[in-house]
């Protein structure tokens, strides 16, 4: 399968399209106050950003209307996600539909993940897309900043790629690895969706380097399994 996709080398383009894949549920104001503004302040400019609502109720298109910004592409879809009731599982998986929508909306050469409350480094599409790019990888992940409790935070990310040493919002991968998408039933197996995707990826032979620098901010999460 991913021999069929594959793009044995990856850096004929050096100034590729980035696509900025950010799933969200009900929060207007630290999506448009903190995560998008970390995107739209990148130093690296060639990308886009595709926000996908999880059926949101609250104003969140109004508040992206009102950056203005043709770069950013907005879908709510029409239901909420069936996601499982108890709420440990449902943390696993919160967010994987709206996250497999951004993938198929996405037209960019390369994936960058962000969750909605989150916010990259000023560098981070550029320090992991460069390092790619040198490297011939087709995912490569940094450290991250991780909130432990309020105000005390930790780095989190480190090498070979392993089950808790990565954060989703600590990665950038190839567009000819979007045939891998996000399980909404890998809380089965006890693994969180995005661990899970990255797991298969490994498995399968994906090229993938680790950067040790921090490439951004991973908050303390709000609970959307009681969403």
């Amino acid at each position: 399968m991913l021999e069929k996709h594959r793009k044995q080398s990856i850096t004929e383009n050096k100034k590729p399209l980035v696509s900025v894949l950010i799933p969200t549920y009900n929060r207007a104001k630290l999506l448009t106050e903190r995560t998008i503004p970390s995107v739209l302040n990148q130093t690296y400019d060639n990308f886009e950003i595709i926000i996908v609502g999880d059926h949101c109720t609250d104003e969140t298109e109004k508040f992206i209307e009102s950056i203005n910004d043709s770069r950013i592409k907005f879908l709510n879809l029409p239901e909420r996600g069936n996601y499982p009731e108890n709420k440990q599982d449902r943390w696993k998986v919160a967010g994987v539909i709206p996250a497999n929508k951004a993938i198929e909306l996405s037209s960019g050469e390369w994936i960058a993940p962000l969750d909605d409350d989150d916010e990259f480094s000023r560098d981070h599409i550029e320090i992991l897309l460069k390092f790619a790019l040198k490297n011939n990888y087709e995912m490569v992940y940094g450290k991250v900043e991780m909130e432990k409790k309020p105000g005390i935070w930790d780095e989190l990310g480190s090498y070979p790629l392993r089950k808790g040493h990565i954060s989703h919002m600590g990665s950038i991968y190839h567009s000819s690895l979007t045939f891998f998408k996000y399980d909404l039933y890998s809380w089965k197996y006890g693994e969180p969706a995005d661990w899970n995707m990255w797991r298969r990826m490994k498995e399968a032979g994906v090229r993938i380097g680790f950067i040790d620098k921090v490439v951004g901010k991973h908050y303390l999460e709000f609970n959307q399994s009681n969403d």
